[in-house]
C-alpha cells in the first residue's frame, strides 16, 4: 500500500483535525490505499464519489456499493457540495480536481485523516505498522476476527478474495487498518493497540535511514497509542528493539507485548518449518501454554505474521485456540505470494514484493514449493530508480537466489540501462539473470519458454505485472510441450 511518494500537498485539516466524510471525492479512488477506505464510507452510507484512470473490477465492486465512480481525472467531476477531497501524495498542487477544491473551498484531505476519522468509531482500533509483513498480519487479523464472529471493519493493503475485498464495515466493535508509514502520515493515527512487524529503511524518498524510521515509529506511538493500549512489536527485529529501548528508557512507554523466534519473546515461535503447501511450527504463549501452528501460505515468515496476530487477538480478549484454529484457514492476502494459477504442470504465483528482504522471504517460500529437480523462475518488474540505487546490490543478491530471472519495466522513471546494470549485478552475485526485457507481455512470454513440469514462477512487483497472469499461463502449455 505503500505510496513512496514525496508529498506535496499541504492538507486544509492537519492531522487529527476533525473531517467531514459525509460526502468525500476520493482522487485515485481505485488504488490500493483508497478503495478499501471509500469502501468503508459508502458501507456507513456515506455519500462516496471519486476518479481514476481505469476501470477495475475492484471499481466495478464500488460502483454496486452505490459509488460514483468517473474514469478520468476532471475539474467538473468533483461535487459542488462534497465535505472533502480526499487525496494521496501520488499527485500533486497541479491536478485539476485538486485545484478544484481549492477553487471551491472544498477541504483537501489526506487518506490517512479519513481512515482516522472512520477508525474513531469503534471501540477497539487495531493499527498494524511495519516495513515488512503489515498486509499478511493485518489480513490475518481481520479474517480470524470475522471467522470468529466478531464482524471487525477493516482496511487493508490488499484483497483477502475478490477484487475490492480490502474494506469492509463491519458491525461489530473492532476496526483492523493497515496503516502506510512511506510518507509519514502514520504519525497522528489514533489506535488502542498498535502491532509493528518489522522497521527497517524502505522508503528512500522519505527517510534518510533506518534511525529515521525508528524516530517516526516513536513519534507515531507517543502521540496516537491510548494511554491505556498495547504496543505489538517483535522481539527479532533490530528496528523494533531500538524502538523498545527509547520508550522504555523515559518509563513512560506503553505495555508491551513481543512475539519472535527469540527466547525473550512473549509469544515465541519454535519447530518453524515450511515445506509443500503447509507451514506449521510451535507458538509458546504466555503461562506456559502451547499452541500447533498450521498455516495454508507458504513461507517460515508467514508464522512470525501469524505469531503477531494471535498476540494481538490475545490482547482483544480473544480464545487463543480459536485463534489459531481460525488462522489455519487463511488463505492469505492477494499478491503476497498468492497461487495465481497453474498451467502445464507449473505454478503461478503473485508476489508484491518491492523490497530486497521482501524478495529473499518469497523466493525461500517458492523453495519450499518447487518438486523435486524443479526451478524457480521470476519475472521482476523493477521499482522505481530511487530504489534499485540504494538497493540495487541488496536485489542483485536476494534475486541471484532464484533459478533465473527476466527483468522487465515498471515505467517508474527507470533511467536507461538500469536495467541491464541489475542484470550484471544478479550474474555478479551468482546467479542467473536470464534477460532484460523491458515490455512485459514479452517479459511473460520469455519466463515462459523453456519453463517445465515442477516448477514455480513468480510475478514480482508493485507495478501492473500482476495482470500478465493470463497470459502466462496461455504461453506456458506450448512452452511445456
Amino acid at each position: 500500500m505503500a505510496e513512496a511518494a514525496v508529498p506535496t500537498i499541504t492538507p486544509t485539516v492537519p492531522a487529527g483535525g476533525p473531517v467531514d466524510v459525509r460526502r468525500p471525492y476520493f482522487v485515485g479512488i481505485g488504488g490500493l490505499g483508497m478503495l478499501p477506505v471509500a469502501r468503508v464510507c459508502a458501507e456507513r452510507g456515506y455519500m462516496v464519489s471519486g476518479s481514476d484512470v481505469r476501470v477495475s473490477e475492484g471499481l466495478e465492486e464500488l460502483v454496486r456499493c452505490g459509488v460514483v465512480v468517473h474514469t478520468g481525472h476532471a475539474a467538473g467531476q468533483v461535487p459542488a457540495d462534497a465535505t472533502a477531497v480526499v487525496f494521496t501524495h501520488g499527485v500533486g498542487e497541479d491536478h485539476p480536481e485538486i485545484a478544484q477544491a481549492r477553487r471551491r473551498g472544498i477541504p483537501l484531505v489526506h487518506r490517512s485523516a479519513v481512515l482516522n476519522a472512520l477508525m474513531a468509531a469503534d471501540r477497539a482500533v487495531v493499527a498494524v505498522l511495519g516495513t515488512h509483513g503489515r498486509t499478511s498480519t493485518s489480513g490475518m487479523l481481520a479474517f480470524s476476527l470475522a471467522r470468529m464472529g466478531q464482524e471487525p471493519s477493516y482496511v487493508l493493503g490488499g484483497d483477502l478474495d475478490v477484487p475490492g475485498s480490502g474494506g469492509c464495515a463491519g458491525r461489530g466493535g473492532f476496526f483492523v487498518a493497515e496503516v502506510d508509514e512511506s510518507d509519514r502520515t502514520h504519525i497522528g493515527v489514533r489506535m488502542g493497540v498498535a502491532v509493528i512487524t518489522s522497521i527497517g529503511h524502505g522508503h528512500v524518498e522519505n527517510y534518510a535511514a533506518a534511525v529515521d524510521h525508528v524516530g517516526a515509529y516513536e513519534r507515531c506511538v507517543r502521540t496516537g497509542l491510548d494511554v491505556h493500549g498495547t504496543l505489538v512489536l517483535s522481539a527479532d527485529d533490530p528496528g523494533c528493539r531500538e524502538l523498545a529501548s527509547r520508550l522504555a528508557a523515559r518509563g513512560d512507554g506503553p505495555r508491551r507485548v513481543t512475539f519472535g523466534l527469540s527466547s525473550s519473546a512473549d509469544w515465541r515461535v519454535s519447530e518453524a518449518v515450511s515445506t509443500g503447501g503447509s507451514t506449521t511450527a510451535v507458538l509458546h504463549g504466555p503461562r506456559g501454554r502451547e499452541f500447533d501452528l498450521v498455516l495454508r501460505v507458504p513461507g517460515v515468515h508467514q508464522l512470525l505474521n501469524a505469531a503477531a496476530a494471535v498476540a494481538t487477538l490475545h490482547t482483544l480478549g480473544q480464545e487463543g485456540d480459536l485463534a489459531v484454529e481460525a488462522l489455519g484457514c487463511f488463505d492469505g492476502v492477494r499478491r503476497r505470494m498468492t497461487l495465481s494459477g497453474e498451467a502445464a504442470g507449473v505454478l503461478v504465483f503473485d508476489s508484491y514484493a518491492h523490497h530486497p528482504d521482501e524478495v529473499g522471504v518469497d523466493l525461500a517460500a517458492a523453495r519450499c514449493l518447487v518438486e523435486a529437480g524443479g526451478r524457480v523462475i521470476v519475472v521482476f518488474q523493477s521499482p522505481g530508480q530511487a530504489r534499485l540505487d540504494m538497493f540495487g546490490d541488496a536485489f542483485a543478491k536476494a534475486l541471484a537466489g532464484c533459478d533465473r530471472v527476466v527483468l522487465t519495466d515498471s515505467g517508474q522513471g527507470v533511467v536507461a540501462g538500469a536495467l541491464e546494470a541489475l542484470a550484471a549485478r544478479i550474474t555478479g552475485a551468482g546467479g542467473s539473470a536470464g534477460h532484460v526485457v523491458p515490455d512485459r507481455a514479452q517479459a511473460v512470454v520469455s519466463a515462459a519458454d523453456g519453463a517445465r513440469s515442477g516448477d514455480v514462477v513468480i510475478l514480482m512487483g508493485t507495478g501492473d505485472i500482476v495482470e500478465s497472469g493470463p497470459l502466462l499461463r496461455a504461453a506456458l502449455a506450448p512452452a511445456a510441450a
